[in-house]
């Protein structure tokens, strides 16, 4: 009984316990943030549900500069989703207890929200403000095709050529290699 107890508190304080607060110590991308927990730590977090342009992308600087503009060297909250397979953290992040970064961001025009990644309830309202900035032709909805990002690194890495190596001049010897039938590989290991 009173472990079935313990385990109803500690479930109970598992949602609460996943939301902390830090201050970000660096904006890599319009979606990819690090911030310093309360206890020192260094988080890699990435924004969860949306999607900015990358910084080789048309408003991928855009993005990443307002998203500096908003949150560096500022106190958050982090929200958290999920923490995917290299140990970055997928979170929600507010500022201020009263917006989210990617409220601000979609809003702006600034981020798609990521269809498929995105399916808690907030990700309605997002949906609801990008088709608004989409309307205004804010951000990358001037441009009346924009490449969402997943897109544009589909397109990256299928065109990217592979590497060839140069063929070295020197002479090498050829050796013959004599493949064994199976009853001399069974031999062989009967002999081990």
């Amino acid at each position: 009984m009173r472990l079935f107890v313990l385990f109803c508190l500690l479930a109970l304080q598992a949602p609460l316990a996943l939301a902390w607060h830090g201050v970000v110590d660096k904006v890599i991308d319009g979606d990819s943030l690090r911030i310093r927990h309360e206890s020192g730590r260094i988080y890699d977090v990435r924004l969860y549900g949306v999607d900015a342009p990358e910084l080789p992308q048309t408003n991928g600087h855009e993005a990443r500069d307002a998203a500096r503009k908003l949150v560096d060297g500022k106190a958050v909250e982090v929200q958290v989703i999920n923490v995917d397979p290299n140990g970055t953290t997928i979170a929600v992040v507010s500022i201020n207890d009263q917006y989210s970064l990617q409220a601000f961001l979609v809003g702006s025009g600034l981020a798609w929200v990521y269809d498929g990644h995105c399916d808690l309830k907030i990700c309605d309202r997002w949906r609801s403000m990008q088709a608004q900035a989409k309307a205004a032709n804010r951000g990358l909805w001037i441009d009346p095709h924009p490449v969402s990002p997943w897109k544009w690194r589909e397109q990256s890495h299928a065109t990217t050529k592979p590497v060839v190596k140069k063929r070295s001049t020197v002479q090498r010897k050829k050796t013959t290699v004599r493949k064994k039938a199976p009853a001399d590989i069974s031999a062989e290991m009967q002999n081990d």
